[in-house]
């Protein structure tokens, strides 16, 4: 694992509490019922936001030692999908970290707090899998390795299938994932949160 992984988390205490907040508030449904499970993979505490309009852009690297040696402030390295990544948060023009660019998403909602945290999850789910509704204290972006998934937000419900992505809502907005496709869903979400609150909390959709 790398010094950025969890293992090597560098982040406030609320932000470790939340992990298995996290897990809790994800993993939902009856006991028998298939499992939306969700693994927190690397995460990186972050001063400032940087300047302007807010993306996400995801590289490959041969390996993690080369996505690590590339990564700036802004940049988490992880390993996911049996690849090396670097996602990077910054304008919508950054250039490259010399990698192989995948995909750039966004803009996501900028936001206020007194320190942020940048996470990396892995969710994996099959077929009919579905989260409990929650929220994060922050902003998110949603790539679709695998498989189709299917969000709801209060304000509207978005669909995405593997090479797709798609980007959260303000910060504390319910929210609810399932895996409607006929494979198995693995996505790749990328986190910018305060990092001095619960990184989820149960929520309820109106």
């Amino acid at each position: 694992m790398s010094a950025y992984g969890i293992r090597g988390i560098r982040s406030s205490a609320p932000a470790l509490l939340g992990i298995a907040i996290g897990l809790t508030a994800w993993q939902a449904g009856a006991q028998d019922a298939p499992k939306f499970v969700v693994e927190p993979v690397a995460e990186k505490p972050l001063a400032a936001l940087p300047d302007g309009d807010l993306y996400w852009h995801a590289e490959t690297f041969a390996t993690l030692a080369d996505a690590e040696a590339a990564a700036s402030e802004q940049g988490v390295p992880a390993e996911a999908d049996g690849k090396a990544w670097l996602l990077t948060l910054g304008p919508e023009d950054l250039p490259g970290q010399g990698g192989e660019h995948v995909s750039t998403f966004g803009p996501i909602d900028r936001f206020d707090a007194p320190e942020y945290l940048l996470r990396i999850v892995v969710s994996d789910a099959p077929p009919g899998a579905t989260t409990s509704v929650h929220s994060h204290p922050g902003s998110e972006a949603i790539y679709i390795l695998s498989g189709e998934a299917t969000i709801r937000w209060p304000d509207r419900t978005e669909v995405a299938a593997a090479g797709e992505a798609l980007t959260g809502s303000p910060p504390h907005t319910a929210m609810e994932a399932k895996s409607t496709g006929d494979d198995k869903l693995v996505e790749l979400v990328m986190f910018v949160v305060d990092a001095t609150e619960p990184f989820s909390a149960p929520a309820e959709l109106k």
